[in-house]
């Protein structure tokens, strides 16, 4: 969540939607009574002399008095009913009920003094040094290009070697062309529209080899590659290695999610009996004062963004009581975490020792 603009005085601020949890966040934290202002459309009927009604649709600035709110699980949005109390055009539709939906790129305007601290604070925290990674992983089988953002992780391309070419590696001429080409292309079009990190992973003779392949053809994106990373397998398998060792540091969610959930996974295997899993379970821990970490697939979040059990977990979240961290969702570590119910805890025994 970015913040835009803010005044405390009135209790007021303006933010920038900028991931699903900060819609979670936001349904959690906005309660009735608070106003939700955003640039909207409404239509609007008019009667001529005549008796007949048109109608038009008009943009406008709306403020609802929150009286009721929901969630869409499936398309990933929130939405607040109410009436209106503020409008930027005088159409005689205050006191009018409204919804106001809000989706993952929104910028809305909310109203509230009794929330707005915690409002600054998810505005204020967590802005990532490392914004997007592109990694290139290759062997003599397999050669992948995968970008890794805070969103997530996305294969954009792999390219498979024959079994001609898998014996002398990528020294046949016309396939390595072709495939370095390629490579060298997406590159410059990945690197034009922003300044990712870029990383090369490989078995250390195919590293060099991909790293001269770049050089020779753009010499500008040879110089912008930041880290080697040595892996025992290259393509999109290579990037699995490296995400379960966790050498590629936790710049980005992603990232630091895939090394919360293999840290998860050694402690169910060592300390069964201090991890908890499904909702009920976790609840029952954190209650008990011996839940100390929580995960929970975002997927998950959602299905049960109403059920008083969640809230009860997040709640502690916000107050510093517990830890909570939201795995993405469509990534192996959601995967894992899903298969043990989408939600697990860790005793502080574990943490501690």
């Amino acid at each position: 969540m970015k913040l835009l603009a803010v005044d405390k005085l009135r209790g007021w601020a303006r933010l920038a939607i900028t991931n699903n949890m900060d819609l979670v966040n936001l349904h959690r934290l906005i309660r009735p009574g608070d106003v939700v202002y955003q640039e909207t459309s409404r239509e609007v009927k008019k009667e001529r002399a005549s008796g007949e009604v048109d109608s038009e649709r008009v943009s406008l600035k709306i403020g609802i008095a929150v009286e009721k709110k929901s969630v869409d699980p499936l398309m990933k949005r929130i939405r607040f009913q109410g009436k209106i109390v503020f409008t930027d055009r005088d159409l005689d539709i205050l006191k009018k009920y409204h919804t106001i939906q809000v989706s993952r790129g929104d910028v809305i305007e909310i109203e509230s003094r009794e929330r707005l601290p915690y409002l600054l604070r998810l505005g204020e925290e967590g802005e990532e040094r490392v914004r997007e990674m592109v990694v290139i992983s290759g062997d003599d089988e397999e050669l992948a290009l995968v970008k890794i953002d805070v969103d997530g992780i996305k294969v954009l391309k792999t390219w498979k070697v024959d079994g001609g070419s898998k014996r002398i590696g990528y020294n046949v001429e016309e396939q390595r062309e072709k495939v370095f080409d390629e490579l060298v292309q997406q590159l410059k079009e990945l690197t034009s529209k922003s300044k990712p990190k870029l990383v090369l992973m490989g078995t250390t003779v195919h590293a060099d080899i991909i790293a001269n392949e770049i050089k020779s053809r753009d010499v500008r994106l040879s110089n912008l590659i930041s880290r080697r990373i040595q892996v025992n397998v290259g393509g999109v398998d290579g990037i699995r290695e490296a995400l379960r060792r966790g050498v590629l540091g936790e710049e980005l969610k992603p990232l630091a999610d895939a090394i919360q959930v293999e840290k998860a996974m050694s402690a169910i295997l060592k300390h069964p009996e201090h991890i908890h899993m499904g909702l009920e379970e976790v609840a029952r821990a954190c209650r008990a004062s011996r839940g100390a970490l929580v995960l929970a697939t975002e997927d998950f979040i959602w299905e049960n963004m109403d059920n008083t059990l969640l809230d009860e977990i997040l709640s502690r979240a916000e107050r510093g009581i517990i830890k909570f961290r939201a795995i993405l969702s469509d990534t192996e570590a959601s995967d894992k975490i899903n298969s043990l119910g989408g939600i697990i805890c860790l005793e502080k025994k574990i943490l501690e020792g």
